[in-house]
């Protein structure tokens, strides 16, 4: 029995160097895929330290094995090499507890009995799988099409150039709180820019949705569907359009249309509405985290956090001490902490929406100086969406003291105190997109291109950030200053020959839409509405039927406001 031991079980004895690599790339193989899929530049120095300290990591499970400890180290490989199955493969993921526990003791008995077989195998095959995920981002990242930014043709007819930019997540002038110095300057600063460049601004817009995925879809077809995510098909982002009659419309008016999107709706996938050219940036990538103007360590941390919270069952376990071992606890009389959503290694996943979309307005912008008579840009911008990185000055916070909206926040959680903190980043961010809009139409006006440009601006719903948001199962206790923050949003328009002025009334911006198409463009097709008195949907489940409720709040400064907003 003695050779047998030696040369299978025993192998690892003297190759302290493979004891040690085993385990390093069962660590590694679950964080390449996760920073590939995510477009993080792999050689950059934060995703070098946290290498390094995996290496550290492996080398003292490989020096226990070196000293004796097999049991120790077939425990940890196996429990390594378990994790990483649970990661990588979607069959593994979506099996019961008890499969993944029968997993692990095979893979430790594995270990244990058949050292040199389990260590050779696994480690090529490790190997070949680290390789072929980084070679294949790599050929699908240079030949990405959509990123292509086609030729423009010079044409000098056709009819106005139409700028249409939605910026995601912008409160409304008139829902705008005036609980700080800061945000009553701001309204004013906000007033005065589209009022300088000849804009009508829609103070009291609102949004009959509280959600992108039924907003926009609803607004591009003329409609107020009553069913959640109707236009759309995919359970998870990328959505796929699957109807849009704005763009048929645009198309019949003689219009040859631009896109720039993103991959959480996608603009360019209705089959009877393709544009000219599309370009796609990409949302959820971390591409554009690497490059802010951060310390190190921060971003080590914040690539460290992603990783870990974007493991499935990481969050299956948080969603069950929440949800069963907390509640349990705390009918016992044990005090339990509440898990903190918005902290990085707890939150769903990190999604820098807002780094994105401003690495993407170069792109806007060089993208408008093409355009010629004729031809039509629309773009969707996660801008000011969360998270608030950008100070007002435009220069970027730390991800880690970046806040959200309160979507994912806890109705316990939701306090006046931390409303008031995410407003005033939200603001600054806010500001700061005003800093880059203004950099855009000046350059417009350099080029000559701004005054004859119809240009329409507009969000898609507020902030989100009030203490209630307007679904139905938060309904009892909404109040209006809630469905301020939840729907109301930003709509301005210019119209060449038409002067600017301020409207602070209650529109929704389906609406305005129409209105303005049919002052600037033709005759847009007629608006379908379940009603003709303000109303608005709650949301009420994924793909389920909206709930239709009278829009309550009303702007203090509309002469048809019944009372101040409480």
């Amino acid at each position: 029995m003695k050779p047998v031991q030696s040369s299978e079980a025993a192998w690892l004895d003297h190759r302290v160097h493979l004891a040690i690599i085993f385990p390093f790339l069962a660590v590694l193989t679950p964080f390449m895929v996760y920073l590939t899929k995510r477009d993080y530049p792999l050689m950059s120095p934060e995703i070098l330290l946290i290498l390094a300290g995996m290496f550290c990591v492996s080398t003292v499970i490989g020096l226990l094995r070196w000293a004796g400890g097999r049991g120790i180290y077939a425990i940890s490989v196996g429990g390594l090499l378990t994790v990483a199955a649970d990661y990588l493969f979607e069959w593994v993921a979506q099996g019961r507890t008890i499969t993944l526990l029968v997993m692990f003791g095979i893979l430790v008995a594995l270990v244990r009995r058949f050292e040199k077989t389990t260590t050779l195998a696994v480690t090529v095959f490790l190997c070949v799988f680290i390789i072929s995920t980084v070679l294949r981002n790599g050929f699908e990242s240079e030949s990405d099409p959509a990123l292509a930014v086609p030729h423009m043709d010079a044409t000098t007819d056709g009819p106005p150039r139409l700028i249409h930019l939605i910026l995601d997540e912008h409160l409304g002038i008139e829902g705008i709180p005036d609980d700080t110095d800061y945000a009553k300057a701001l309204k004013r600063k906000i007033k005065q820019f589209y009022q300088r460049y000849g804009f009508e601004l829609y103070g009291g817009a609102y949004s009959y949705y509280l959600d992108t995925e039924d907003s926009i879809p609803n607004l591009v077809n003329f409609s107020a569907e009553s069913v959640n995510k109707v236009f759309l098909t995919g359970e998870r982002p990328p959505y796929a359009l699957q109807q849009n009659r704005y763009f048929q419309w645009l198309k019949s008016m003689g219009y040859r249309i631009h896109v720039i999107h993103g991959d959480y709706v996608d603009f360019c996938s209705s089959p009877d509405a393709q544009p000219q050219s599309c370009t796609k940036f990409g949302w959820f990538t971390l591409s554009n985290v690497a490059k802010l103007d951060i310390p190190v360590l921060t971003k080590t941390t914040t690539a460290l956090a992603g990783f870990v919270a974007s493991y499935t069952r990481y969050q299956a376990i948080l969603d069950l001490y929440e949800q069963r071992a907390r509640p349990f606890l705390l009918s016992r009389g044990v005090v339990v902490p509440v898990i903190d959503r918005q902290s990085l290694w707890t939150k769903r996943g990190l999604h820098p929406f807002s780094v994105n979309a401003m690495a993407a307005m170069d792109a806007v912008s060089e993208k408008i100086q093409q355009l010629t008579p004729g031809h039509m840009l629309f773009a969707h911008l996660m801008l000011p969406h969360f998270p608030y990185v950008y100070r007002e000055d435009c220069s970027a916070r730390a991800i880690p003291e970046s806040m959200d909206d309160m979507e994912m926040v806890s109705l316990e959680s939701r306090t006046p105190e931390d409303r008031k903190v995410r407003f005033d980043q939200y603001l600054r961010q806010v500001e700061c997109l005003y800093v880059r809009l203004d950099k855009l139409f000046r350059a417009m006006e350099s080029s000559g291109v701004f005054g004859d440009s119809i240009v329409i601006v507009h969000g898609d719903h507020g902030g989100r950030l009030g203490l209630r948001l307007p679904r139905s199962k938060e309904q009892d206790g909404l109040t209006a200053t809630d469905y301020a923050d939840g729907l109301v949003t930003l709509f301005a328009t210019k119209v060449p020959g038409k002067p600017g002025k301020y409207d602070p009334s209650l529109h929704a911006i389906n609406e305005l839409l129409v209105q303005t198409l049919g002052n600037s463009v033709g005759k847009p097709p007629p608006l379908s509405l379940p009603r003709g008195e303000p109303f608005a949907y709650l949301y009420n489940g994924h793909r389920k039927q909206l709930l239709l409720v009278d829009m309550p709040w009303h702007p203090l400064n509309s002469p048809d406001s019944p009372a101040a907003v409480q």
